[in-house]
């Protein structure tokens, strides 16, 4: 098949094959002996001087830095955010805060419960079997917001303002923040591929983005039950997680080993999903990763946003990413078009 006609659309996708596809792809995965991370395991970028700036010769550097990370790693650290360490402090504690609530009182915010009219929002208890499909619980427990062209906040299920005054209002804006520092990073990305600074801004104008508010507990070992989430591929165009404690375990490519990642001290870690390596024709990666069963005393929590563009903005190949030596290899397609597959941790 030509490059013209597979970005005619004539090839269908099929989102259920892709997703049983990448399930099964993930349980042949050997995740037994992981390392901690070298130091170019997992770059650091640091934003600020193109954030503070706007200068094009600071976004030709950071540019060249994310281009790097994403075609050889598909992970790194950001600092230099401009996201105040006191806000995803504030976050963090209120996330705390409702996950202290009693079992009962989550379970009235259930996710994809009958009496609410949008799925996909609000409480996973722990041993889910949900984001990503798993045949055994997931030892974590979670409660999601998500927003797109159709949906605002308005529209997830909220905790009573009497047990958690403070908790929508804090959380709310930071989900506004991490919106704020997706798009903020698209020209990054761009240029990183070889367009135009704008390229994206029309597909992410009104974005689609979940943000995941993770616990994970401390539990025994349980070999049936290895993992707080299963190893699994995001389906994001990137995602940016901040984590209170060091959990997450990478596979880096670079060196065919799993690595165990670093907190950063006031950075984020940020990744490249499935959406992003489709539309750049397999040129930035999207990793494998899986969050760490807490076997010690005290439990850890992660904050990831995941970043997606419209859910209705058809996305044909990124024009840098193909030729006639190098068709494209996915038809055009947009995120709706792809929500058989599951979002990750």
């Amino acid at each position: 098949m030509t490059s013209t006609e597979k970005q005619s659309g004539s090839t269908s996708f099929d989102a259920q094959a892709k997703e049983q596809s990448l399930k099964s792809e993930s349980e042949q995965w050997d995740t037994s002996k992981p390392e901690d991370a070298k130091p170019d395991d997992i770059p650091v970028i640091d934003l600020a001087p193109y954030f503070s700036t706007g200068d094009e010769a600071e976004l030709n550097k950071v540019a060249e830095q994310l281009r790097i990370a994403c075609e050889e790693t598909g992970f790194f650290s950001i600092v230099g955010h401009q996201i105040s360490g006191g806000d995803v402090q504030d976050t963090f504690a209120q996330i705390r805060q409702f996950h202290q609530l009693p079992v009962d009182t989550k379970k009235t915010l259930l996710m994809d419960r009958p009496d609410w009219p949008v799925g996909g929002m609000g409480y996973l208890p722990f041993k889910n079997r949900k984001l990503p499909a798993r045949d055994t619980g997931n030892l974590n427990e979670a409660f999601i917001l998500k927003s797109d062209d159709q949906l605002g906040m308005d529209d997830n299920q909220w905790p009573e303002k009497s047990a958690l005054p403070q908790f929508r209002a804090i959380v709310e804006r930071y989900a506004g923040q991490m919106e704020n520092l997706g798009k903020r990073m698209l020209p990054i990305y761009a240029k990183a591929l070889g367009v135009s600074e704008d390229f994206f801004n029309e597909a992410f104008d009104k974005p689609l983005y979940r943000l995941r508010m993770t616990h994970y507990p401390a539990t025994k070992a349980d070999p049936e039950n290895a993992f707080g989430i299963a190893p699994h591929v995001d389906t994001s165009f990137c995602t940016i997680l901040a984590q209170d404690k060091p959990g997450l375990t990478v596979f880096s490519e670079r060196r065919q080993v799993w690595v165990n990642a670093p907190v950063v001290d006031g950075g984020f870690i940020v990744n490249t999903g499935e959406l992003l390596k489709q539309w750049s024709n397999d040129r930035f990666l999207s990793t494998r990763h899986f969050a760490n069963n807490n076997t010690g005393t005290e439990s850890r929590y992660s904050i990831p946003f995941f970043f997606n563009a419209n859910p209705h903005y058809v996305m044909s190949c990124i024009p840098s990413c193909c030729s006639e030596n190098n068709p494209a290899k996915y038809p055009p397609i947009s995120y709706a078009q792809s929500q058989g597959v599951v979002q990750g941790e």
